[in-house]
């Protein structure tokens, strides 16, 4: 990932070393923002108790208590100790896929959960017409007959962009397989999409006829 700076002109958090004309302060590298975005993500999608720390209903936690969790009860702490608000303020406004949401001093993950949580969404009445979504060959059989289901997750994800969907299949394994979801069939079967971050959606599931195999 790229690194983060802060503007000292305008104060925004930006990927460019240079900012307003002027050079932009260094506040974290490649690394540390790589660590840092699957910490959280694992944190406020998968086991928030590992770090102390108690979301409500909607998956919401306050952002002074992640970082505090983070640093004390984090069982990696040490590793973290340099993290602050800033730090998760700077995360959330970059994320290329949006997958956190800061709404005054509260911050989630708008998807991904396997913890149970309460999504307040509305379906998405135009969502792109073809839909990605990232698998390993081993799992076409089940998949062609079943469908795509939640598995360990509350939801369906599905991405806007192709490559996405690789990179998500990769984590199965090598031999990667990229499914198209046919929107428009999910639609005709009553199954609602709901957008969820800047290129992701969410369905309770799939049937199998509105999936094909991307050639």
């Amino acid at each position: 990932m790229k690194p983060v700076y802060k503007c000292s002109v305008c104060g925004a958090y930006t990927e460019e070393p240079v900012h307003c004309g002027r050079p932009a302060s260094l506040l974290m590298t490649g690394e540390q923002r790589l660590r840092l975005s699957k910490l959280v993500s694992f944190l406020l999608r998968h086991g928030p108790w590992e770090a102390c720390l108690e979301p409500d209903e909607e998956g919401w936690v306050q952002l002074d208590e992640l970082v505090r969790g983070i640093r004390r009860c984090w069982r990696n702490r040490e590793a973290y100790q340099w993290v602050t608000r800033e730090h998760i303020l700077a995360l959330a406004a970059l994320d290329p896929k949006g997958r956190f949401e800061v709404h005054g001093d509260r911050i989630r993950a708008r998807y991904g959960h396997s913890i149970q949580v309460v999504y307040r969404l509305e379906p998405d009445p135009n969502p792109p017409r073809i839909l990605y979504h990232g698998t390993v060959r081993r799992n076409l059989p089940s998949i062609m007959r079943q469908g795509l289901l939640p598995m360990k997750r509350r939801m369906v994800h599905m991405t806007v962009d192709p490559r996405d969907a690789y990179e998500t299949g990769r984590r199965h394994g090598p031999d990667v397989v990229i499914l198209e979801v046919d929107t428009e069939c999910l639609a005709r079967r009553g199954v609602p999409v709901y957008k969820a971050g800047k290129t992701v959606y969410m369905a309770p599931r799939v049937p199998p006829e509105c999936i094909r195999v991307r050639g």
